[in-house]
């Protein structure tokens, strides 16, 4: 692997795009803030800092987002290899680029910039190092692996001699860099006490607490022996007046398919609202099923993580002591600058 370099790279800030990379074989950046084929663009990061500064979505973002693109475009090269450091399973995929750029706005659209990829295996997070972690929790979309690119390789049997690369230093010190890091270092850590420490049954309980944590009257029917329907939640306090909240908990690391989405939703009656939650994530014709009907909705462990960040100082202490958060101070980046 002499002479490649080892990038990562994220499918969206919530893996909107994760079945474009697994599915399909393709890595994508979003094209939002530049709706059109960058081939034809010279091959300058001014070019791509111009176009843009000609789009109303790009904001104060400019210069990293410009980066990001001419990184996709021209640094990244056929034969490089990327790691994908899948969310909601916390599961790391190792790839090699295979395709030059394309535009392409077949599925989806909003992650129009692409390029075919050849996925070769796959290792838990917990495998890694926290130094090789921390690497992986850049805030930036495609990145370079320097420090931990070796252990990296190494981990997935694969060895390389990748020489160190320079180039522009996109992290600015903005202060969204902090926040974000802050967010994915915590997020990271409510995913894996989640596996460590609720993993099947237990899962259950915490579930029906994160629903109360909400507002909702909850409770688990293991002992009433509800076949496929692991918490009941509703606003009233008997439960009878819907909408009622029938909910299906799984942990696990593969995709749930449409056969599992439908099967639990053929057990929903007409004043039901059906949720399916799942510490793994679901695919993409479980998602399109879930399309066509209003009363189920699909709860992927992004998601799940992104609840319990949510509603953490209103879930009961025994539950908090289990995945132990702490207050921080973080600049306030919605405030704008002052």
């Amino acid at each position: 692997m002499d002479g490649k370099r080892l990038w990562a790279i994220r499918a969206g800030s919530a893996g909107e795009a994760d079945s474009l990379f697994l599915d399909a074989g393709q890595i994508v950046i979003s094209s939002l803030e530049a709706d059109d084929d960058l081939a034809s663009l010279p091959a300058t990061r001014g070019a791509f800092r111009d176009l843009l500064a000609q789009s109303n979505n790009a904001g104060n973002a400019i210069p990293v987002q410009a980066g990001q693109l001419y990184r996709f475009v021209h640094e990244l090269r056929i034969g490089d290899l990327l790691i994908y450091p899948r969310k909601c399973d916390r599961i790391l995929h190792l790839g090699e680029v295979t395709g030059p750029y394309v535009f392409e706005t077949e599925g989806l659209a909003e992650f129009a910039h692409r390029r075919a990829v050849n996925w070769m295996g796959s290792r838990s997070r917990d495998v890694f190092s926290q130094a090789a972690l921390f690497e992986l929790g850049s805030a930036l979309t495609l990145f370079e692996i320097k420090t931990g690119m070796r252990e990296i390789l190494v981990k997935f049997s694969e060895r390389s001699n990748v020489p160190h690369h320079g180039g522009e230093d996109e992290m600015d010190g903005s202060e969204e860099y902090v926040v974000r890091d802050v967010n994915e270092t915590t997020s990271d850590f409510i995913a894996r006490r989640l596996k460590s420490r609720f993993k099947g049954y237990p899962l259950e309980p915490l579930v029906a607490e994160l629903f109360r944590a909400m507002g909702y009257r909850a409770q688990t029917t293991r002992t009433s022996r509800d076949d496929g329907i692991d918490v009941i939640a509703h606003r009233d306090e008997l439960g009878i007046e819907p909408p009622i909240f029938k909910i299906q908990v799984k942990t696990n690391e593969a995709n749930i398919g449409s056969d599992s989405v439908k099967a639990f939703a053929a057990m929903e009656q007409e004043r039901d609202v059906g949720i399916f939650i799942t510490t793994g994530n679901f695919t993409s014709g479980a998602r399109e099923f879930t399309r066509t009907r209003g009363n189920l909705k699909l709860v992927n462990g992004v998601e799940l993580v992104g609840l319990i960040q949510k509603y953490y100082d209103n879930l009961a202490l025994k539950f908090r002591q289990q995945i132990p958060l702490r207050r921080v101070w973080v600049p306030d980046v919605d405030a704008g600058a002052g």
